[in-house]
Parts: structure tokens; C-alpha cells; sequence
């Protein structure tokens, strides 16, 4: 098994539990720190659905499927940076579910050194 498979093995881990209750609000998996809204819900729910189904993919196919690590690389950087720090800056860092916000960290502190550059940038 390549450090890339594992990204993807880890994909899967995470998502299990979270991306298909989401999207069909089984049960609660923001930690209880959004308000209700189906259509951002199911939004989110589909997208970490789709990863995760494109992860069973890599496992098989490891660099055809690694630009979805970079999706993820990028808008988990981004929900880091434009919602969790400025409630971390303001002091309201208890509004941020604390378990969203540490996979997405996790993600974002590995994935670049998991990630296979000179395919992805054509090298």
C-alpha cells in the first residue's frame, strides 16, 4: 500500500460515519453548531458522499484520482481560514464543531506531503 492509498483509506475512515447521515440528517454530525438548513446540508452531505465514493476509487487507481486530494486540500483550507480562524481570532472559538475543524486540519497539514506533484503538475 503507497502513503497515497492511505490518504484515501483515511478518506473513507472519516467519511463513513459522517457523509451519508449528513446529506439524509440521520443523526446530527456538525456537533450541534449549525443552524438547520436542508439545502447546505444535503450540499455538504453530497460533496463528502462524492469524495468518499471517489476514495474507494483511488484505492485502485491512486494517481488517476489524487486531484480529488486536492479539492479537498483547498476547500478545507479555505473553511480553515475564512470561517474557523476569524472565530478563533474573535474568541468564539466554541462555535466551531471541534471535530470538523480538526480533520480538516489534520487534512490540510498531511495531504501536501502525501500528494504526488509531479503528476498532478504534469512533471
Amino acid at each position: 500500500m503507497t502513503v497515497i492509498q492511505i490518504a484515501y483509506l483515511a478518506n473513507i475512515a472519516l467519511l463513513l460515519p459522517i457523509a451519508v447521515p449528513t446529506m439524509l440528517r440521520l443523526y446530527r454530525t456538525d456537533q450541534a453548531k449549525f443552524p438547520e438548513s436542508a439545502g447546505w446540508r444535503v450540499l455538504v452531505g453530497a460533496l463528502w458522499t462524492a469524495i468518499m465514493i471517489l476514495s474507494v476509487f483511488g484505492l485502485r487507481e491512486p494517481l488517476r484520482y489524487s486531484p480529488i486530494l486536492v479539492l479537498q486540500l483547498i476547500y478545507k483550507s479555505l473553511w480553515l481560514l475564512v470561517y474557523a480562524l476569524p472565530l478563533v481570532c474573535r474568541g468564539d472559538w466554541r462555535l466551531i464543531p471541534l471535530g470538523i475543524a480538526g480533520s480538516f486540519l489534520g487534512i490540510v497539514l498531511i495531504w501536501p506531503w502525501l500528494m504526488p506533484w509531479s503528476y498532478l503538475l504534469g512533471r
